[in-house]
């Protein structure tokens, strides 16, 4: 056994050996022919690879041919697969029942085994069955070569067999890695056989037929799992190839699949998306994608159903995962995500319906619930949505079949014929009346459509409503013949009635139902009466008219009767009726098919023919007549409104014949007994007519007003006498006019009369004195001008009277304030010498004594409007505040004629007049100064400024006054005495300036001093001056920064500025006590931290340091040692700051040279214990170690 394993080995080493070395190698074995001639492992048929099957009519018959595609041009391949396709679909199928057909993932593993047998006719067997055996052939190779070298190179040389051994070592290497590549290249048929031999039923025993496929070829998990994922998607393009029509029973197939090669999501993905590159690839090779778009094309429906499958295979991972794996499948195939949904949804939706159509069929077997329905939706992966929607479409088509009523019967277009246009002839596919009379349900429908219903997961409203929508066309033929054989009065509406609820009943119609049907029918029979009306209107025929309407209202009481039985009694009046069925706005109603134009015509048409059909000679209509009148308004969907206009239209010449005649009368000779004989006509004539009392006051509006104008004009001075005055109070009692609607009449011809008598109460003095008032009252009351229209009129007279007054203010103020020049040009003309009234020429600055006569003037202004009373007060308190709660400030003042709003003043003269009056009232003293203080707020509103801009004026004033009393006390005193702030709380109280503004002001005063202050030092600053400014500051509890507004920077410089003398000279030193208390001191008033003054005095030192050093350096360079001591000094000084850290660049001769110096002066009057130190710091300074 051994020996024939070693000669088996030996044969496959020799054979690979020969087939890879060079000739050189294969002449080197002397028995090599004899290998050759006895095993057939060498012949040509081996070596030569075999060609794919092209398709034959013999094997296209037995099925025995592979799909890849031949050299030949005319792609055979493509048919073969056609063809294939062609065959498999002719057998039958049901989309549930297709379990007995093959899927072709199968067929599709045993044609690549066989493509592989094809090509190594006899290894490739062998190396599947025994791929250990070729496993050890390819370790041993190697060695046996060697041997074989050794012994079969003749020689006689040891060195010879040494290099044959060689040779043939070198070409054992070589078949090792031929054996090793033949041995996994045969994996993959050997996994596919396995499934093969397996199957898929027994998913435990393939999973453990794929183990040992790894375990025999000794493949690695990583490699394997990539070779599982191969097999996967040849597995899945079959199934695609072999059959383009999708097959529910395919989801387990690949369910099953996946757990026997134990793949992962991830792996069943990759798998989906290589599989999906490839047969996109491999069909628009001979498939364009026109074709792919066709539905009815084989290789679009194998698309869809690649999709399908993918779609189920992947509906396991998560959201994300799921989107990701199948956007990558869909792009692969040249289509969006949501385009490859589309398809999924269009491949399902056929097994969901012929699902459902198998629910129908066996509804009260208990062969059906909604438990399958679910598990058929998860497995197809039908979303709610789309079931809902087939749920719907499935009960409607049970419906349909319930009633007998065909596809053919109404379609769609019928239906919209039915409802929108009932005349025409309905198309032949809708049955005939007789037809329609005999569909109705069977007895037990209820219960079925009600399982149906249940199984199908729908409300009652959605069944309800699919019932509705299939016996509506049914339920309206019967209603409508029933109702127009009412109007015929071929029947009762008893009679009919009880046909309609009969056949309400046969159609399963709830009450809801019926009711909202009834009332389409109703609108519908009642719109045949108004059409054939309406065509008489159009060609004026208005006898025609009249009767038609009358026949449409007997329509109406015989629909209100069938109504009536059906359970409606709100329709007994007629006006719900109206509303109910004959809106106008609503184009389904009886009448809205009519324009508004028709409307009112066809109205107009019946209103007219009843006047003249009256029986009364002034066409005075009867109670009766007007209630046709009524009925024919709600018929038509008049309103009110339009109704009152035709009313108005047809009766409105004889109500203005007897008001015309009521005021010539009763304002040429009023009586008492005329008042009451024309009182009774008015209202005979309102009563006869049903005219309104609204239409009475319109038309009396204008009488009266004729009236008015014939009393004024008959009146002495204007004025109305007594008996005037009651005949028009007569009438306006007669038009039923209210007080208010005749004030416009009297305010036109009396107002001129009133507004003259207020100007002469006026007067000289333009002040209505009291006992003018009264008399005004009663002239104003007599005149029947309104209490508005009046003090309208007395703010007229006002403002002809206080408009020149303050015309000559500002003329006054402007000859005050401006010079002869400033004035020409303000007035735009030359105004000469003689500018005053007076005639006298300016002294001095022109208009400079017109002070005193301008304060004059304005007070006279005030005064005027006081006494006049024209400012009134308006209440803006709160409603809810009571008693004192209510404060003054709550109530503001109303100034109704003012300079700015008549446009006596502009804007400018007005402030400029403001900002007099204010300064001239706090400089005055006395009585007439508290007079004008008084006044100052009554004299703004008179010029119209705005409160802002009276604020801006007294700020302004007041910051002057505050700015100039501070300078002056800083300048003479140093600081604000008790004197100084007793004025200036005097001015804040004669300017209304609350504390916080005061103190405002004179912190701004302040600042604006000290600013000015600090700028004048910082111009030459000398340390005496800047104390003396930071000392007055903080006496005054002045912040530099913060009140002054002095930046970082300026203080920075002003620190300096104070301290640098100091230091140069030595009067600043660090060991110094009071030097520290200075510099805490200079820190503390400036307002710097502690942190911030050492920053700065480091600052300082090292630039003094710098500055010194450079001297220091200079003079040395030039031989004046004894010019250098003091400064030597001085960096002495300013390194016990630092401790000698003063940043020095020092060349170490020069430092030496220093150090030198400063040991070589005369210290003897010092200690040493102070001079050593300081030798030690201005070594360090100068970088000498000590």
């Amino acid at each position: 056994m051994v020996q024939s394993i070693v000669n088996t080995l030996l044969l496959f080493s020799i054979w690979l050996c020969a087939s890879t070395t060079t000739t050189i190698v294969v002449r080197a074995f002397s028995v090599a022919p004899l290998f050759v001639a006895k095993n057939p492992f060498f012949s040509s048929s081996f070596v030569k690879r075999r060609r794919p099957n092209v398709v034959t009519p013999s094997n296209l018959s037995s099925g025995s041919f592979t799909s890849y595609p031949s050299s030949s041009t005319s792609s055979p391949s493509k048919v073969k697969v056609r063809d294939t396709i062609a065959l498999r679909r002719s057998t039958p199928s049901d989309g549930m029942t297709m379990l007995v057909e093959t899927s072709g993932g199968m067929e599709e593993l045993q044609e690549l085994t066989e493509t592989a047998d094809a090509q190594q006719p006899f290894l490739a067997k062998r190396v599947r069955k025994s791929p250990a055996l070729f496993k050890l052939a390819g370790m041993a190779s190697i060695p046996l070569s060697a041997v074989l070298g050794f012994g079969l190179v003749p020689s006689r040389r040891i060195v010879a067999h040494g290099v044959g051994a060689v040779l043939t070592g070198i070409a054992g290497a070589v078949g090792k890695s031929r054996l090793d590549a033949m041995t996994e290249a045969n994996a993959k048929p050997a996994l596919a056989q396995a499934l093969i031999d397996a199957g898929l039923e027994n998913v435990q025993a393939a999973q453990e037929s794929v183990q040992k496929v790894q375990e025999s070829f000794g493949i690695a998990d990583e490699e394997f799992e990539d070779l599982c994922v191969a097999i996967y998607s040849v597995y899945l393009l079959g199934m695609v190839k072999y059959n383009p029509t999708a097959k529910t029973s395919e989801i387990k197939e690949l369910q099953s699949l996946k757990a026997a090669l134990s793949l992962d999501n991830l792996q069943v993905g990759e798998a989906h998306h290589k599989a999906a590159m490839e047969w996109y690839r491999q069909t628009c090779l001979f498939t364009p994608e026109e074709e792919l778009d066709d539905p009815n094309h084989p290789d679009r429906q194998a698309m869809d159903k690649f999709l399908f499958l993918s779609e189920r295979a992947l509906s396991e991972e998560t959201p994300q995962a799921f989107v990701f794996e199948m956007t990558r499948i869909a792009k692969a195939m040249n289509l969006s995500y949501q385009q490859a949904l589309e398809r999924v949804a269009e491949t399902v939706e056929p097994f969901y319906k012929r699902a459902l159509k198998s629910t129908r069929s066996k509804l009260g077997t208990n062969q059906v619930s909604a438990n399958m329905l679910e598990r058929a939706r998860l497995t197809l992966g039908i979303s709610d949505t789309t079931a809902a929607d087939l749920h719907v479409a499935c009960f409607n088509e049970h419906v349909r079949e319930l009633l007998g009523v065909s596809k053919s019967t109404t379609t769609d277009e019928d239906k919209i014929a039915l409802e929108d246009d009932e005349d025409e002839e309905v198309d032949a596919t809708v049955k005939s009346e007789k037809d329609m009379d005999s569909l109705k349900f069977p007895e037990g429908a209820m219960e079925q459509l009600d399982q149906l219903r249940e199984i199908l997961g729908m409300s009652e409203v959605d069944a309800n409503y699919e019932i509705s929508l299939e016996a509506t066309p049914l339920f309206q033929s019967t209603t409508l013949a029933a109702m127009e054989r009412v109007l015929e009065g071929k029947t009762t509406p008893d009679e009919a009635w009880k046909v309609i609820e009969e056949r309400r009943a046969e159609l399963l119609l709830n009450d809801e139902s019926s009711r909202r049907l009834m009332k389409s029918m109703v609108m519908q029979a009642l719109g045949g009466p108004l059409e054939r009306t309406n065509k008489f209107a159009k060609v004026n025929n208005e006898a025609a008219t009249y009767d038609n309407l009358l026949e449409a209202l007997d329509a109406k009481e015989a629909l209100i009767s069938i109504l009536t039985k059906s359970g409606w009694d709100e329709f007994d009046g007629g006006s719900a009726f109206d509303e109910t069925f004959c809106n106008p706005w609503d184009k389904q109603s009886a009448n809205g098919f009519l324009l508004s134009d028709e409307r009112i015509k066809l109205y107009r048409i019946f209103l007219t023919r009843s006047i003249r059909k009256s029986s009364s000679a002034d066409g005075v209509l009867s109670d009766e007549a007007f209630d046709k009148i009524r009925q024919v308004q709600g018929l038509l969907g008049i309103t009110d409104m339009q109704a009152e206009i035709e009313a108005r239209g047809a009766f409105g010449p004889n109500l203005k014949k007897v008001l015309d005649t009521a005021t010539t009368e009763i304002v040429s000779d009023y009586t008492k007994e005329l008042y009451n004989n024309m009182k009774k006509r008015v209202e005979d004539v309102m009563v006869n007519y049903r005219l309104t009392d609204d239409f009475l006051r319109e038309l009396g509006a204008s009488f009266y007003a004729k009236a008015v104008a014939l009393v004024s004009e008959s009146s002495p001075g204007g004025i109305p006498t007594k008996e005037s005055s009651e005949a028009l109070d007569a009438l306006r009692d007669i038009f039923k006019m209210e007080k208010e609607e005749t004030y416009p009449s009297h305010m036109e011809y009396f107002g001129s009369i009133y507004k003259k008598s207020v100007l002469e109460a006026m007067g000289t003095t333009g002040v209505i004195r009291p006992e003018f008032r009264g008399p005004l009252d009663d002239l104003q009351a007599r005149l029947g001008v309104s209490e508005e229209d009046g003090k309208a009129l007395f703010l007229e007279a006002v403002q002809e009277k206080l408009v020149p007054m303050l015309k000559w203010v500002g003329s006054e103020m402007e000859r005050t304030m401006l010079s002869q020049k400033q004035l020409a040009q303000r007035r735009n003309k030359d105004m000469g010498e003689d500018v005053f009234q007076s005639g006298k020429g300016a002294d001095g600055v022109l208009g400079l004594g017109a002070e005193v006569n301008i304060m004059s003037d304005i007070m006279e202004v005030v005064d005027f409007y006081r006494e006049n009373e024209v400012a009134y007060a308006e209440d803006n308190s709160d409603a809810t505040k009571t008693g004192d709660e209510r404060k003054k400030k709550d109530k503001k003042m109303i100034y109704p004629v003012t300079a700015l709003g008549t446009g006596a003043l502009d804007q400018e003269l007005a402030e400029l007049l403001y900002r007099q009056f204010i300064v001239g009232g706090f400089t005055t003293q006395g009585e007439k100064g508290a007079r004008y203080e008084e006044a100052r707020d009554t004299f703004a509103g008179i010029l119209g400024l705005e409160d802002f801009k009276i604020e801006e004026i007294k700020n302004n004033i007041a910051s002057t006054v505050y700015d100039n009393l501070v300078t002056n006390s800083l300048k003479t005193k140093g600081a604000l005495d008790q004197q100084d702030m007793m004025f200036l709380n005097n001015i804040q109280t004669k300017l209304n300036l609350s504390s916080q503004e005061g103190e405002k002001m004179l912190l701004q005063s302040q600042k604006k001093v000290l600013s000015e202050e600090v700028n004048a030092i910082m111009d030459d600053p000398t340390p005496e001056a800047i104390k003396a400014f930071r000392e007055r500051c903080n006496s005054m509890g002045v912040d530099l920064t913060e009140d002054v507004g002095i930046s970082k920077q300026r203080l920075t410089r002003m620190f300096e500025s104070e301290i640098t003398p100091g230091l140069k000279s030595g009067a600043i030193t660090a060991s110094d006590g009071s030097s520290t208390e200075l510099l805490a001191e200079i820190q503390e008033s400036m307002g710097l931290e502690a942190d911030e003054c050492d920053s700065m005095l480091e600052s300082l030192i090292l630039r003094l340091a710098k500055n010194a050093m450079d001297f220091v350096n200079a003079e040395l360079m030039r031989g004046r040692q004894e010019n250098a001591v003091e400064s030597i000094k001085e960096l002495v000084r300013y390194a016990q700051f630092t401790d000698g850290e003063l940043g020095l660049e020092v060349e170490e001769s020069m430092a030496y040279q220093i150090v030198n110096i400063y040991e070589s002066l005369d210290w003897s009057d010092y200690d040493p214990k102070d001079v050593d130190p300081n030798l030690d710091l201005l070594r360090a300074a100068m970088g000498l170690s000590s």
